[in-house]
């Protein structure tokens, strides 16, 4: 990481603030040349954007001449391209055109640089992989869950099960249907709810891959918590995460 770079990277005015958050993120990246080549998902994930946007702000910063990119290749492999910051002269005139994002007939370069291969400096300068600029949230979509599973017991280990688990959006769909099928079997809505498991074996046991056994009857519904079974009486327009 270059520290003159970062300076310069805050203090510059780009007009956008995504596009100020690339370019912080390239700077972080950058050696005391002001080189780096991080691909672009590594900078996507770093900036929690999307990949296509992140092509689409460092197209700006080259334009407005805060950057030029230069492709590069390894034999028959793409490699992610080399960028040059230039933050001493503003966006007073551009550098040029630069590489583009692929070459023609190349499919999306899947980047190696940071966070993919051990990169190969293009100075004496040694460039350390810097720790990432925002935590993941290890909860994300845990409110939701907890709201609907019925057995509201044992709060802590279930948000370390849940930490552990790491669902993504879709397996924390499939959680929500299959709890919501489970929800209704006999098993869990006899004696109010006596013999379903703590939330933090349903998920360190990966529960929601069982089968679901004979659903109860409608009067069920009385056995579950009043808003368990307001919310599984509706479980067509759950809502997704």
């Amino acid at each position: 990481m270059s520290m003159d770079s970062m300076v310069k990277a805050m203090k510059t005015k780009v007009g956008n603030p995504l596009r100020k958050l690339v370019l912080i993120k390239l700077a972080d990246n950058a050696n005391d040349q002001g080189e780096c080549w991080p691909s672009y998902q590594h900078i996507a994930d770093q900036c929690e954007i999307g990949r296509s946007t992140v092509k689409v702000h460092i197209r700006e910063l080259e334009k407005a001449g805060f950057l030029r990119r230069e492709y590069r290749r390894k034999g028959e492999l793409n490699q992610s391209n080399l960028f040059h910051l230039s933050l001493d002269g503003g966006a007073a005139s551009a550098l040029g055109g630069g590489a583009g994002d692929n070459p023609p007939g190349a499919g999306d370069n899947p980047g190696g640089g940071a966070g993919a291969a051990p990169r190969t400096s293009h100075s004496s300068e040694p460039v350390i992989e810097p720790k990432p600029l925002c935590k993941p949230d290890e909860l994300e979509g845990f409110d939701q869950f907890w709201k609907l599973y019925p057995k509201k017991r044992s709060l802590k280990e279930a948000k370390k099960a849940w930490a552990k688990l790491k669902p993504s959006s879709n397996l924390r769909q499939t959680l929500i249907t299959a709890l919501g099928k489970q929800c209704l079997q006999a098993d869990w809505t006899k004696n109010g709810g006596q013999y379903v498991p703590l939330a933090s074996t349903w998920l360190n046991g990966e529960k929601w891959n069982d089968e679901v056994g004979p659903t109860g009857t409608p009067s069920s519904f009385r056995d579950l918590p009043q808003h368990t079974a307001d919310m599984y009486k509706g479980a067509a327009d759950e809502p997704r995460f």
